[in-house]
């Protein structure tokens, strides 16, 4: 299974239930059986992974991330890969180096280097995760007439079967 992004947001739930918010440019594949938990990432994108026995895997160009369950955002690029963990702890594991991310910290990889530098968390991806949420509420917004007409529509339909039974 394989989703891309070019202008535009995406959401998923992955056959495990993790959520993923892919950012514009993005693009995230995986096995249909999900087994085993492994998605492959070229841009950028945040995860909501649903906490399970086996490991959750982040495969970049740069490095591959593995946790059980937490929060965090995944950014490559050509030469490099950021984590950001917004909740819990995940290791990034590079060609020359293995290294634990915690809450609050960002850990960078940049090809050509032999260790992942970290520093404190500047919620950077907080910009389009909230440019994404706006244009969800807009979306609810445009349906919600388009919805209340669809329930309304089946509201008269089952009168009218109700009436049907009675007769």
């Amino acid at each position: 299974m394989e989703v891309r992004t070019e202008g535009n947001y995406e959401a998923l739930v992955l056959p495990d239930g993790s959520q993923v918010y892919l950012n514009h440019h993005s693009s995230i594949s995986y096995q249909e059986d999900f087994d085993p938990r492994t998605v492959n990432l070229s841009g950028e994108a945040f995860f909501f992974v649903k906490p399970n026995e086996s490991i959750f895997t982040v495969a970049t160009t740069h490095g591959d991330i593995e946790v059980l369950g937490t929060e965090f955002n995944v950014k490559t690029t050509s030469d490099q890969v950021a984590v950001d963990v917004k909740k819990g702890l995940v290791e990034l594991k590079t060609k020359y180096d293995r290294s634990k991310v915690k809450k609050g910290t960002k850990a960078v990889y940049k090809d050509g280097e032999q260790a992942v530098q970290k520093i404190k968390s500047n919620k950077e991806y907080l910009k389009w995760i909230r440019s994404l949420e706006k244009d969800f509420k807009a979306l609810g917004k445009q349906l919600k007439p388009a919805l209340r007409e669809i329930g309304n529509d089946f509201k008269k339909a089952g009168k009218k079967i109700g009436d049907e039974f009675k007769n």
